[in-house]
């Protein structure tokens, strides 16, 4: 009795390994893939490819519009940035507001979330340059 007793452990255990790592893996992926989307940069490299692949384009076209991408990708950032900025505005006054309201230690948990969220806030403005 006891040899299936520690199989039925053993196998137990690789299951709950399994579990976790694929959870991990898979919540990393997601979140790879969510920021690939919401990038600039791929939504230029996509919109050419579609491009060229329905309009067959010719060299001299592809350039030009490439240039007409490039500049609507900068100006599409231009716009994400001061969005994220505004909005990072209202956080502050909301969080400043609150601040008010709380005691000591909750005001200690609060400088926790506003480190995370600081964190967050640097992390969607990286945007890494097109590949030529």
């Amino acid at each position: 009795m006891k040899p299936k007793w520690k199989i039925t452990l053993v196998l137990l255990g690789i299951v709950l390994v399994s579990f976790v790592a694929g959870g991990f893996l898979g919540a990393k992926l997601t979140e790879r893939a969510l920021k690939r989307r919401h990038a600039p940069e791929m939504w230029n490299q996509t919109v050419m490819r579609v491009l060229q692949q329905h309009l067959k384009l010719t060299p001299e076209q592809a350039q030009k519009v490439q240039t007409i991408i490039d500049n609507g990708v900068d100006e599409m950032k231009g716009i994400r940035l001061d969005t994220i900025g505004r909005t990072d505005a209202v956080f502050e006054k909301m969080i400043a507001q609150i601040e008010k309201e709380l005691t000591p230690e909750q005001d200690a948990e609060l400088q926790k979330l506003k480190q995370a969220r600081m964190a967050t806030t640097i992390d969607m403005l990286k945007v890494e340059p097109r590949k030529k």
